[in-house]
């Protein structure tokens, strides 16, 4: 039962990260043989700078997804209602603040990265047009995190299939039919995530079960702000720092050339099959063991949490070597350019071996999310992804030791690194849990 449970919840999240990373690779490779190679580069590292901002909004939502699975575990639908409308106030606001400062800083941004001076006005058109479209991510992604906690997992789906769908036939449009060059693909982008994100919101002003969404009075509750940020800002910063390092280490890939920097590009995309299913299961988990909180059932989050730990380490395992083999075809929808083949599949070839550590950290990751701790995630993925990648490569290049295996390496040591400050922090947040049983 158990089983059957956290794969009701599991499968509509990954079928929809693997619907996103289909689009993401359809996208690519169409940017990638419409305007080329530096074209490829430009998006990539505009795209380090959105994945910031997109994985702050996925991982916040997600901590949001917390307080409303408890509430909606102890029956308690007027609170419920009251929370579900600050949290949309507060999410507008957010929005504001981070569309407004992303594209005033745009031009800091890519010089910061050491974006080479011929890719920058490219770049810059990209980021600011695709930053006009985090208003809809943002909702999107909110509207499905209330939507899951709620144990609908389905409807979020189809509306991610529909806007894919229509995201292809724009990027065609745009980029072929009606040549409008990189702001296009940009365009047609945004364009995809309003009509998913107004899909979601339409589908939660009309739930039908339990409980029911109803305007209550006041429009919003102050005391409401410290709940929602203490839950969901640790968790959103938990999930940037990985972006953070990304970046960081995008400045020392970039001394390499535009080689490796298409070739990290292209590899993103590939590792989007381990990435995003993996990072599905944890936000899965964490609606599981929030409802389960909730309701007092300690047994079933101790065996949710053993049975996810099995079916993330092999289920990584058996992707890690079916996305290996299958890499030197995929990369070859992104590219004919030998150099930036070579680099990609480098890239693949020495991190994938050890991501079944990364599916391990999801699973712990969601499962102190959903015990209420939002907290530890945010601080090991700090030390292990931001700090010690930088000065694993850091110290490697004082050494004298200048080579792209060092990012690699950087990666898959991080993993383990990581798997262990969380497996100890898991440890004690149930032990907490059930002292307070």
């Amino acid at each position: 039962a158990i089983m059957r449970q956290l794969l009701v919840f599991m499968l509509p999240i990954l079928l929809s990260q693997l619907l996103q990373q289909f689009y993401t690779i359809a996208d690519t490779a169409l940017i990638g043989q419409a305007l080329g190679a530096e074209a490829l580069a430009a998006v990539g590292t505009a795209g380090l700078i959105l994945s910031v901002i997109v994985n702050f909004f996925i991982g916040f939502s997600a901590g949001l997804s917390v307080l409303v699975s408890h509430l909606y575990g102890e029956k308690e639908y007027t609170r419920l209602s009251a929370l579900v409308q600050s949290i949309f106030i507060i999410v507008f606001v957010f929005t504001i603040l981070f569309t407004a400062t992303g594209i005033a800083l745009t031009p800091v941004l890519l010089t910061a990265l050491s974006t080479p001076d011929e890719l920058i006005p490219m770049a810059s058109l990209y980021l600011r047009v695709a930053l006009l479209g985090l208003f809809a991510q943002l909702l999107y992604n909110t509207s499905s995190a209330i939507l899951r906690a709620l144990g609908n997992t389905t409807s979020a789906l189809h509306y991610l299939a529909a806007a894919v769908l229509l995201n292809i036939v724009l990027d065609i449009l745009l980029l072929f039919i009606i040549p409008c060059g990189i702001a296009g693909a940009a365009a047609a982008t945004i364009i995809a995530q309003y009509t998913a994100a107004l899909l979601a919101l339409r589908k939660f002003r009309h739930l039908r079960g339990a409980w029911q969404f109803r305007l209550v009075h006041p429009i919003f509750v102050p005391k409401h702000i410290m709940p929602i940020l203490g839950t969901s800002i640790p968790a959103g910063l938990q999930a940037v720092f990985m972006s953070i390092s990304s970046l960081i280490i995008q400045t020392y890939i970039n001394s390499f050339g535009y080689a490796a920097m298409a070739g990290m590009t292209v590899y993103a995309r590939v590792e989007g099959f381990l990435y995003y299913p993996l990072f599905a299961f944890g936000i899965a988990l964490t609606s599981f063991i929030g409802q389960n909180v909730g309701a007092g059932d300690l047994a079933r989050i101790r065996t949710g949490l053993r049975t996810s730990l099995r079916l993330a380490a092999g289920g990584a395992m058996g992707m890690a070597l079916i996305a290996g083999l299958a890499a030197p075809a995929l990369v070859t929808l992104f590219t004919n350019d030998p150099a930036v083949t070579e680099n990609a599949l480098d890239a693949v070839y020495y991190t994938f071996p050890f991501y079944w550590l990364y599916g391990i950290n999801q699973i712990y990751i969601g499962a102190l999310r959903g015990l209420g701790d939002t907290l530890y995630p945010m601080m090991t993925a700090l030390a292990a992804y931001c700090v010690f990648r930088v000065a694993w490569c850091w110290a490697w290049d004082i050494a004298g030791t200048h080579s792209m295996h060092i990012v690699y390496s950087a990666y898959s040591v991080s993993f383990f690194v990581m798997a262990v400050l969380l497996w100890a922090g898991c440890r004690r947040a149930m032990a907490r849990l059930e002292k307070a049983a």
